[in-house]
């Protein structure tokens, strides 16, 4: 099952009032298939989105409506409202207009509520949403210029700020930011939704902060054992010529490197007799390396 369907057929479980239930499927029919004064009708392979439409219609009282199937490798459901029943349906759902071009109308909305419904159905009906674990991507698809244009002023009322690309004579509007499509999910009532993505954009974040600490660790590491290298090559050079003019704190210094070339200087410091501090050894690994410079 794709994520789409997951966070489509929890929506479908949602309840709504009557008010709601009507602008809900003002925007399905909007973007779902075809919404004319000739002819009502949309399809769906998932049968949770016919059985919610259906329950929509008898809550309005409304069964002028043929429902058939069509086998092939899969089963695509599919309701028809001819044009005898056509402009039944339309004033049940308000007083609106679906001449063409096909445009947002706002007196489909009775109430404050139900502007969200309106585009939970809207999604329902065009909608696309991948993964949280894969992307961030969200997208409803519409072949109707203007009801894509009325679609993005009409999100912008509401802090949803879509995007707007045509493919192929189709717009797709579309969210790419996790903080946008939860505020999507978040307004049409898909909590469970809001949650995968929050939880996800945290595994990421730690994901991405282990990431950060492991090649930082890694880094240091690189930049020790590079330093170790200087420092033996300086050492052995010294050692070669019988440590003449060195100090016996230093040629001490010395041997213990050799002895220990993965340490680092607080561990040889401690291996030294007396002990030494890391800083104190900085100090004289630092005279060990001038002193090869000078002969």
């Amino acid at each position: 099952m794709s994520y789409t369907v997951e966070v489509k057929e929890s929506l479908c479980r949602k309840n709504s009032n009557i008010c709601c239930k009507k602008a809900e499927l003002y925007g399905f029919l909007l973007f779902s298939g075809i919404f004319s004064h000739n002819l009502i009708s949309f399809k769906s392979e998932n049968d949770f989105i016919i059985k919610r439409y259906e329950d929509i219609l008898r809550h309005l009282r409304f069964s002028d409506y043929i429902k058939t199937e069509k086998r092939n490798k899969n089963i695509i459901y599919n309701i028809e409202i001819n044009s005898d029943n056509t402009d039944k349906l339309i004033a049940k759902i308000g007083d609106v207009s679906v001449n063409s071009p096909l445009r947002i109308d706002y007196s489909a909305f009775e109430n404050d509520c139900c502007p969200a419904a309106f585009l939970r159905g809207v999604f329902l009906g065009g909608g696309f949403i991948s993964s949280p674990e894969k992307s961030n991507h969200l997208e409803i698809r519409t072949g109707h210029q203007m009801l894509a244009d009325d679609l993005i002023r009409f999100g912008e009322e509401y802090g949803i700020h879509f995007k707007s690309v045509l493919r192929k004579g189709i717009r797709i509007l579309y969210l790419k930011s996790s903080d946008r499509i939860r505020d999507f999910l978040a307004f049409i009532g898909a909590s469970t939704s809001v949650f995968d993505f929050i939880n996800a954009e945290f595994e990421k974040n730690l994901k991405n902060n282990v990431n950060r600490a492991v090649n930082c660790e890694n880094a240091n590491i690189e930049k020790s054992i590079a330093a170790s290298q200087k420092q033996i090559k300086a050492i052995n050079r010294l050692k070669k010529k019988g440590y003449i003019n060195v100090s016996s704190e230093l040629v001490a210094l010395a041997e213990t490197r050799l002895s220990y070339p993965d340490d680092t200087f607080e561990e040889l410091g401690k291996k030294l007799s007396p002990a030494l501090s890391k800083s104190g050894v900085a100090h004289r690994m630092k005279k060990l390396i001038e002193l090869t410079k000078k002969r």
